[in-house]
C-alpha cells in the first residue's frame, strides 16, 4: 500500500506477469538470481518412467533456469504410482530416475507450520494432503509452487488462499522466458 491509501495501491499496481517476475527474483536466495521453485509430484514422474501430460514435459525443459526443489513426500507419492504400473523388470529405470532427481534437485523439508496449514486445508475441503503440504511448504519457505492441478488451484482461489506464488506450466514458461 502506498502512502497508507488503499485506493492508491491499485493505481500503481504493475501487470501480474511483471509482478511475478519481480517476486521470482526477490524470492530467490541464490546468488545466481534464479527463482526458487517447489515442484508437484507430476514433475518427478517422467524421470522414473511414468508418462505425463505434454505441458509437464514442456515445463521441465525450463527447469535449468530455476532452483528446483522437491519433497520426500512427492517421491513417496510417486512410488505408490510406480507400484501399480511399473513392472519389476523396469525398476532399474526407476532407480536411475530417483538418483537423477536427488542429484539434480534440492530436497526441502516442510517446516512444522506447513503441516498444520496442510491439515487445515484438508478440513476446508481439499482431500489431497500431499498437495496441501507442498503448497503450504512453498508458501512458508517463500518459494513458487509449480502444479498442473487446476482443481487444486480452484480450491485455493475459492477458499481465499494466496495464489500469487502458484504457477502452472504455462505461467512458469512465460515467467522464465521473460527473466532471461
Amino acid at each position: 500500500m502506498r502512502f497508507g491509501c488503499p485506493y492508491v495501491e491499485k493505481k500503481w499496481r504493475k501487470s501480474p506477469l511483471k509482478t511475478l517476475r519481480r517476486q521470482a527474483l526477490k524470492s530467490s536466495q541464490s546468488t545466481s538470481r534464479k527463482l526458487n521453485l517447489l515442484i508437484d509430484t507430476s514433475f518427478l514422474l517422467p524421470a522414473m518412467g511414468i508418462e505425463v501430460e505434454n505441458e509437464v514435459l514442456e515445463a521441465i525443459k525450463y527447469f535449468h533456469l530455476a532452483n528446483v526443489h522437491f519433497m520426500e513426500v512427492s517421491v513417496l507419492e510417486a512410488m505408490w504410482k510406480i507400484l501399480k504400473i511399473i513392472p519389476r523388470e523396469k525398476l532399474n529405470l526407476v532407480y536411475r530416475g530417483l538418483s537423477a532427481i536427488k542429484e539434480t534437485y534440492t530436497l526441502v523439508s516442510a517446516p512444522p507450520n506447513a503441516y498444520i496449514k496442510a491439515y487445515e486445508m484438508f478440513h476446508r475441503g481439499h482431500r489431497d494432503y500431499v498437495d496441501n503440504l507442498l503448497y503450504a511448504t512453498a508458501h512458508e519457505e517463500k518459494m513458487f509452487f509449480l502444479t498442473n492441478d487446476q482443481d487444486f488451484i480452484d480450491f485455493l482461489t475459492s477458499t481465499g488462499y494466496p495464489t500469487e506464488s502458484v504457477l502452472t506450466p504455462s505461467k512458469l514458461q512465460k515467467l522464465l522466458r521473460q527473466a532471461t
